[in-house]
């Protein structure tokens, strides 16, 4: 391995982690009780050292909620690719949500926190050098690496010197928001896909709206989770344990949207 190879590992290791302590401190104490100075003596990295890889806190933040919706979207799209039907891919996708947040519920609770209204998501401006791949809905790791192979091949032919030309491998608070934006998107259009899909193989009934399903759909699954507690109560005495609750949710929204067959 060269030393400009080497040197490219132990940045990337650096800014995992500077990313693993925040995601700690985050998870344990909240965003709002956790500042720039605690991820420093968390990392034992001087606040300097976070500043090259992040401008600030809330970068961090942004950088550990892409981290839960990258896993949420695999899982997803892992559990559709399964089944057939379009309406066995809706179930999977819901089961699938389900199950991350089950399984990641700290990571969930920072995508809520995320939408909560906390951050001026709307007004985040975008980034200088913004992209064509964004724009394309081509993600991160795709321009990261043609990046990384475009920058460390001028760093081989420059003695360690890079031109002004070459862009500064650093994401940016808009650019992780674009990331989660097209993330999101791509859950609704996994949704949406699966509904047409559903009136094309019968499973879905033909006169169903699929914009309006895809918004309903979206809102049960995304809020199913945060039920408050009064509301968990009244299915507990009912003998209504969560696993039961959605299975019972299914058969009503097949009843509503399917067919005869599913």
């Amino acid at each position: 391995m060269s030393l400009v190879a080497r040197s490219e590992l132990e940045k990337e290791k650096r800014r995992r982690d500077i990313l693993n302590a925040a995601e700690k401190l985050f998870f344990s104490k909240g965003y709002e009780n956790v500042s720039l100075k605690d991820i420093s003596k968390e990392v034992k990295f001087s606040r300097s050292t976070i500043y090259l890889y992040f401008e600030n806190k809330e970068e961090l933040f942004f950088a550990i909620v892409l981290r839960g919706i990258r896993i949420r979207n695999k899982m997803i799209k892992e559990e559709v690719k399964k089944v057939k039907t379009g309406f066995k891919k809706l179930a999977a996708l819901r089961n699938a949500y389900y199950e991350f947040a089950k399984e990641y519920s700290d990571y969930l609770q920072a995508y809520n926190y995320l939408l909560s209204g906390r951050f001026d998501l709307a007004n985040i401006e975008p980034a200088e050098y913004k992209i064509e791949a964004f724009a394309n809905s081509k993600l991160y790791d795709e321009y990261k690496k043609r990046f990384e192979e475009l920058y460390i091949k001028k760093l081989e032919h420059s003695n360690g010197n890079v031109t002004p030309g070459i862009l500064t491998p650093k994401f940016t608070v808009s650019e992780y928001l674009n990331e989660i934006t097209l993330l999101r998107h791509e859950m609704l259009y996994i949704f949406c896909s699966s509904i047409k899909q559903g009136k094309k193989d019968g499973t879905i009934k033909p006169d169903v709206n699929s914009v309006e399903i895809t918004v309903l759909l979206t809102l049960i699954t995304t809020n199913i989770d945060n039920m408050p507690n009064d509301l968990k109560d009244l299915l507990i005495i009912q003998g209504i344990n969560h696993n039961k609750f959605l299975v019972d949710l299914n058969d009503f929204i097949y009843s509503i949207i399917g067919t005869k067959q599913k």
